[in-house]
Order: structure tokens, then C-alpha cells, then sequence
């Protein structure tokens, strides 16, 4: 008897997306010896929204052509997606999705990403996403995030 592995395409599996692409920007960036863009609220959306045909190859090369327009200082995650697509028009989408799961995939990025440019500075973290700080410790406890993973 064979065992019979059943993988969700990448645009059914939301907090994944952003954090491979954060992964895999960090691991592009390390190769090309350059910083780490950094994801804004409306380009995390993008990303979610995004219908990935290409499954992770095409996050993959989003990725690494976006840490090359960060080195350049140009361009924009938008632009990339659509360039894969030129044909598409911007997808809206939940997938059958509930909203929570899309709200909890941003709000984890947006930790994370706010914990890494401060370097795990909590006070730091607290004021740039007014948070008191007992609701700050809920988020990473609940999103598995280590203070000690930033320093």
C-alpha cells in the first residue's frame, strides 16, 4: 500500500505564504549581501490575495527578484506578481477562507517584521504598533514568537 501525501496549493494555505516569503527573502538577501526588504501592509495583502499558479517556484522568484529591486531601491511586490501575469487583473479572493485566517497570517507577519528591524526591542515594538505590552506578549505567545529569536 502506497502512502498518499495531499499538499493544499500555496494560495489555500495563508499565514504560509508570508512566512515563506519572509524566509526565503532572508536566505536571497543573505546570498546577494543585502538587506531584507521589508513587507508593507498593502504588499502582504498582495501576497494573500495573490492566486500562485506557480505554487512556491513562483513565490520563490518573487522573492528573489524582490530583494533584488530592494538593492536597486526600486519596483514593488504589485509589480512583480503582475509582471508573472501581465494578462490578470488584480485577484480578490478569500478562497473559502474565513477572514480570522487572513487577519492572523498579517498580524503574525507584521510582529514579526516589526521584531526583527528593532531587534527584539520590546519597547521599541510596543510603541511602533501601540501596543500595551500584555497585549504584545498574547501575540507572540499565541504566534509562537521568541523575543530571543531577534537579538
Amino acid at each position: 500500500a502506497a502512502l498518499r501525501i495531499t499538499v493544499p496549493p500555496l494560495r489555500q494555505r495563508g499565514e504560509d505564504i508570508l512566512v515563506l516569503f519572509t524566509r526565503l527573502s532572508e536566505e536571497f538577501a543573505d546570498e546577494y549581501g543585502c538587506e531584507t526588504p521589508q513587507v508593507s501592509a498593502q504588499e502582504a495583502a498582495q501576497l494573500l490575495q495573490a492566486p500562485w499558479p506557480g505554487n512556491v517556484r513562483q513565490l520563490i522568484n518573487v522573492a528573489e527578484r524582490a530583494v533584488l529591486q530592494s538593492r536597486r531601491g526600486s519596483g514593488s511586490i504589485a509589480s512583480l506578481l503582475m509582471s508573472d501575469h501581465e494578462e490578470m487583473q488584480p485577484v480578490m479572493t478569500t478562497d473559502g477562507k474565513p477572514l480570522k485566517e487572513y487577519v492572523e497570517a498579517f498580524e503574525r507577519m507584521l510582529i514579526d517584521n516589526t521584531m526583527r528591524r528593532h531587534k527584539g526591542s520590546i519597547a521599541s515594538v510596543m510603541e511602533e504598533l501601540c501596543l500595551p505590552r500584555r497585549t504584545l506578549n498574547e501575540k507572540m505567545a499565541k504566534y509562537a514568537l521568541q523575543r530571543s529569536d531577534y537579538l
